[in-house]
């Protein structure tokens, strides 16, 4: 092989291995791209069966606050500023292994102003709610609920203080598992009653109702998770629990007040997204983490992602 031979080929190796490098880049670009780039510390429950699901936060001294999720930490959709006084928030969220194997919640909310209207649950987002979104196995996808394949991917709940009977609420519990299908499918409401999703609350005045002033309330959970939802526990694949683990989850808080009609507020973790309970692309990384981990973590007000993750979501 001649020198000018032996060039040719060596240049087009490095061609070739350039252009691979640029598809390589394109799609580890494009994977990232479909997620808001906001991962939050998701902490590890020491001993379960020190926690009663009460609505009280005495049995949750275990959790650092400084990883708690605050009002400081979200954006709000309907307004540039939100008064303390006017709404306020600590969530706590934790995660167990097996054998326990479970999601663990508790939410602090005060407003000035309570807005519960709505008996039926598929209703909820009107009134002053706290909606959650899960894709426990981060696989991404639409969640909006309008068809069974939707559902059975990711999950809507939300999570209402004074819950009326109901026939989607047997129990009257206050957690309700959403969805846009119609007819509505019955099947599924089995993962919200136990032992699969136990729901406390706390009021204050104990004797509060639609259009009481200045309230504050509790939520606590604990709950299965489920990578794939089908119509009975054994058709359905629970989430299994582990450190180093991401799942998709979008916390969003509901204040329905404003004067008239419609809501005051919706706010999202800093650096989500709007879309979160539509695209599980949208929601915030959870990572599972050990409570020696916890020291080294910060909240992602605290990390460089601060801002809504496009114009469209705020």
């Amino acid at each position: 092989m001649t020198m000018a031979s032996n060039m040719y080929a060596h240049c087009c190796g490095l061609f070739r291995t350039f252009l691979l490098s640029l598809v390589l880049a394109f799609s580890l670009t494009s994977l990232a791209s479909a997620h808001v780039g906001v991962t939050v510390p998701f902490v590890e429950v020491p001993d379960p069966t020190a926690i009663t699901i009460d609505g009280d936060d005495g049995d949750w001294a275990f959790f650092d606050s400084r990883l708690a999720l605050e009002r400081e930490g979200f954006f709000d959709r309907e307004s540039d500023y939100v008064d303390t006084a006017d709404f306020d928030f600590t969530i706590y969220t934790a995660w167990s292994p097996p054998p326990d194997n479970s999601w663990y919640c508790f939410a602090r909310i005060s407003d000035d102003t309570l807005k519960i209207e709505n008996e039926d649950p598929l209703k909820w987002w009107r009134d002053d709610t706290l909606s959650i979104t899960v894709d426990s196995d981060h696989s991404g996808g639409s969640i909006y609920g309008f068809t069974r394949e939707e559902l059975v991917n990711g999950q809507r709940y939300y999570a209402r203080v004074l819950p009326l009977k109901h026939p989607r609420l047997p129990h009257g519990q206050a957690g309700f598992l959403d969805q846009h299908h119609d007819p509505f499918l019955e099947e599924f409401l089995w993962a919200m009653h136990k032992p699969h999703f136990d729901i406390a609350w706390t009021m204050r005045p104990p004797d509060a109702a639609n259009g009481t002033l200045h309230v504050e309330y509790t939520f606590e959970w604990k709950a299965a998770l489920w990578d794939v939802l089908g119509s009975s526990p054994e058709e359905s694949q629970r989430h299994v629990f582990a450190p180093g683990q991401i799942l998709h989850m979008g916390f969003r808080l509901l204040d329905a007040d404003r004067p008239g009609s419609g809501r005051k507020h919706s706010m999202y973790i800093l650096g989500g997204h709007q879309h979160q309970d539509r695209n599980a692309d949208r929601m915030p990384d959870f990572r599972t983490i050990t409570l020696d981990e916890a020291q080294n973590w910060r909240m992602p007000a605290e990390q460089d992602a601060v801002q809504p993750s496009s114009a469209d979501g705020k």
